[in-house]
């Protein structure tokens, strides 16, 4: 048991991940349900502050968000403020009512920016002219935005960033570190001095030899392969075939010793070379002097070390008796050491950097990469990636249930977004939405046309016009916790977000993820 509430996600994203998370204020721009609920779930985790700007009543939209409250007289952005302030005392929020409507030619973008912390930027549901404002204002200034969608059944989220260099991807599929082909000098000394002759694997009680760490058995293997072989290691399958057999022969009883059925599994390691690592691809797209000097630093190492990236300093658990996995562990962690002293000494140009960082840095040299999302797209100006294309291409051939697919609910939503931009209104919001079909139907053509699509079907574009803009709050709430999940990524450096669309269609319960 342990007394921080935020006890769960220090597991998740850390200390350094906490921290910022909470030097970090929120604008939200609508209090409506999907954005309340992104909000709700950056309050609960303990972001710094918010501010909730909004230009409605709020009466009107109280049975579809939880956080209204008909009752009172207060407005949207007020009542939305209070209710999220009371699920966590460490946040501070406050409101902004903008009288005359939240018009992107009225409205002074500069105010979503208190000059204090780290600013994200949540725009939720807001009509494209206002979207793409803040959009604007946002990539001008740097500031990471996130525009949140609920509409009927749809969900969308969208993120736009400037270039994020991702020092902290947390990548699940990582092979450990352990350099067996080019073992550090430490490592080989451990190694010569305890495990090296025949007479020492021959002098191990049955305990000892199963408890020796299978690194060493894959050393000892591979120095004898080595040895009948020139110098060599395996490349083909037949080779690496047989050292799999070579490390089951040197087993006394291969069933019960745990550790050399670990030296099996992880033959690879003794004859794979550690990944290269070249970074001028990431200095080269660099528009910020804090990556630069962490870049400039690790090129340094690189060029140092032909291009192996810093030793992680972690090794996967493993059969040994403690004492042995201790000693293993202090020689990589040692290594690790080493190697961050040597990026620290060259991060010179700001003082700013710190030790946590360039230790994501030498750790993840072999995963960096930047975020890039470039500007928000228009509705209206559609790029369609060659990806986008082929899915909702696959997706055509299924003439019976297109809507399956969620990116043909997003086309829909395009379409009644341009609609919005024609009548300044979206479909549906009149009593009866079937005379909006044929105007969005023209809407959804553009867009097919623009997809090089040729599907005959008008069931997507009447569900568009019979959701009539509505909010349903179980899909407000998916949302929501899409994107606030993202807002999470973009805050900590951590975990790869999106790139850059997530549609949710909830009528199949199914979503995606696209990049235009």
């Amino acid at each position: 048991m342990t007394d921080n509430k935020y006890d769960r996600q220090l597991r998740l994203w850390g200390a350094a991940g906490q921290a910022a998370l909470g030097n970090t204020c929120v604008v939200l721009v609508r209090a409506t349900a999907a954005g309340t609920e992104t909000l709700k779930n950056l309050v609960l985790p303990g972001v710094g502050n918010f501010l909730v700007i909004d230009d409605s009543s709020g009466v009107s939209d109280c049975t579809s968000n939880f956080f209204l409250d008909s009752s009172t007289h207060k407005s949207r952005a007020q009542m939305a403020t209070e209710y999220l302030m009371e699920l966590n005392p460490d946040v501070t929020g406050d409101w902004k009512d903008i009288s005359g409507g939240l018009v992107a030619e009225k409205f002074d973008l500069l105010q979503l920016f208190p000059d204090k912390k780290k600013v994200l930027v949540i725009a939720a549901d807001c009509e494209p002219p206002l979207r793409q404002a803040i959009a604007q204002t946002c990539w001008d200034q740097n500031v990471p935005m996130i525009a949140v969608h609920s509409y009927g059944l749809v969900g969308v989220v969208q993120i736009q960033t400037a270039p994020l260099l991702l020092l902290d991807p947390k990548m699940r599929d990582s092979v450990p570190d352990l350099r067996l082909t080019c073992p550090f000098p430490a490592l080989q000394q451990a190694f010569e001095e305890n495990y090296a002759d025949d007479a020492v694997w021959a002098g191990l009680s049955s305990q000892e030899f199963g408890q020796v760490p299978y690194p060493f058995i894959l050393l000892f293997v591979q120095k004898k392969w080595k040895e009948s072989h020139a110098g060599g290691l395996p490349t083909s399958f037949a080779e690496k075939q047989e050292f799999q057999a070579e490390i089951k022969k040197m087993a006394r009883n291969y069933d019960n010793e745990l550790n050399f059925q670990q030296a099996v599994e992880n033959a690879y390691l003794a004859y794979t070379p550690p990944k290269t690592v070249d970074i001028d691809y990431l200095l080269s797209d660099c528009n910020s002097e804090r990556d630069l000097v962490l870049l400039r630093a690790l090129q340094s190492f690189l060029q140092q070390h032909g291009g192996v990236p810093p030793v992680v300093g972690k090794i996967p658990d493993m059969a040994a008796s403690t004492a042995e996995y201790v000693n293993l562990q202090e020689l990589y962690q040692q290594q690790a050491k080493k190697d961050f002293d040597y990026v620290r000494a060259n991060c010179t140009g700001d003082t700013s950097v710190t030790n946590d960082e360039i230790t994501l840095l030498c750790q993840n040299a072999v995963h960096l990469d930047w975020l890039q999302t470039g500007p928000l797209p228009t509705f209206m100006g559609y790029h369609p990636t060659e990806d986008v294309v082929d899915d909702l291409g696959a997706s055509e051939q299924d003439e019976e249930r297109p809507e399956q697919t969620a990116l043909w609910w997003y086309l829909g939503f395009a379409a009644c977004q341009m609609f919005w931009e024609r009548e300044q209104r979206y479909p549906g919001v009149n009593d009866d939405f079937e005379k909006d079909v044929p105007r969005l139907l023209e809407c959804w053509e553009y867009m097919k046309t623009a997809y090089g699509l040729s599907l005959e079907d008008t069931r997507i574009c009447k569900e568009m016009a019979r959701f009539g803009n509505a909010e349903v709050h179980n899909i407000a709430s998916v949302v929501g916790g899409v994107a606030s999940q993202e807002a999470v990524k973009l805050i900590t450096g951590q975990y790869i977000p999106i790139k850059n669309t997530y549609v949710f269609n909830g009528i199949a319960s199914m979503g995606g993820v696209y990049h235009f």
